[in-house]
């Protein structure tokens, strides 16, 4: 999902906030047609998500603009091969308790919901997972793990990597208040981790020692910024209340429903951070 549409579905949710469980059943009665819709080029080439279960099911979500509303198109494949296709809206309050959710109908007819908890899933072959998904499909269920598609390949979709290096450098702060801004890979293999104080004076903390320990940790200027600071931040251990500090949280759990965190998606700055370096991750 590119920026900018994700700058406009914070602002509904927080404008709704102003004014106002992941199943296991893997059955699929899919609806009785397996056709090419004019749409199918859109939730093949837009930025969203691509899904996956145990059972072999498979889905790609994809965003899309419609009358100025951001909307969502989602296929859904059976292990059978046989495709269905859904309009969803985007649920709002966007993120509300931190988890993405849409609704709408697939062409049959069939009522379809999504939700989207980001952490560490392992509900489906393979890894890099930064997802976990539950569909339900009529009265059925899909649960499997989903991966982010867009054009920039988010520090974000690393997290686990870097939680030993975090919580190294964290350790360093006694202000409960830090959050990250953005992680990275040194020359050499060591990571540096970015950690903004209840100052707003970001430190760049580098770890060695296989992240066990802290090899460097010096204040950065606004000229340090590198690509995809901020986008999104991370606040280690706790799920800030909805719309604080002018963000909307996502929560990130592991699969038993233990908090890891937040990510923090910035609601309020449209700037977007000058690139001088893409690699990330």
């Amino acid at each position: 999902m590119t920026r900018i549409l994700l700058l406009a579905l914070v602002g509904l949710s927080l404008t709704a906030c102003a004014t106002t469980s992941s199943g296991g059943g893997e059955g699929m009665a899919m609806a009785a047609f397996d056709h090419v819709r004019a749409g199918e080029a859109r939730v093949v080439t837009g930025y969203g998500y691509e899904l996956t279960g145990q059972s072999g099911w498979t889905g790609r979500m994809a965003y899309v603009e419609e009358d100025h509303q951001a909307r969502v198109t989602i296929r859904i494949v059976s292990a059978e091969g046989v495709s269905d296709y859904a309009d969803l809206e985007i649920s709002l309050p966007y993120l509300e308790d931190g988890v993405r959710r849409f609704h709408g109908q697939a062409d049959g007819g069939t009522p379809v919901a999504v939700e989207l908890q980001a952490g560490p899933c392992m509900n489906a072959p393979g890894d890099g997972y930064t997802y976990f998904a539950d569909i339900a499909y009529g009265d059925d269920h899909l649960a499997g793990c989903g991966s982010e598609v867009a054009q920039d390949d988010r520090w974000s979709n690393y997290l686990m990597d870097y939680l030993p290096a975090i919580d190294t450098c964290l350790a360093e702060f006694r202000d409960p208040t830090v959050h990250v801004s953005v992680a990275y890979t040194l020359p050499g293999g060591n990571t540096a981790i970015r950690v903004v104080d209840g100052d707003m004076q970001t430190w760049e903390c580098a770890t060695r020692d296989g992240d066990a320990a802290i090899n460097s940790l010096r204040p950065l200027d606004a000229v340090d910024a590198v690509y995809g600071e901020g986008d999104p931040i991370f606040i280690r251990g706790r799920m800030p209340e909805f719309g604080a500090g002018c963000y909307v949280y996502e929560s990130v759990r592991h699969a038993d429903g233990r908090l890891i965190g937040a990510f923090g998606h910035d609601a309020c700055n449209t700037t977007t951070v000058s690139a001088r370096d893409t690699s990330v991750g």
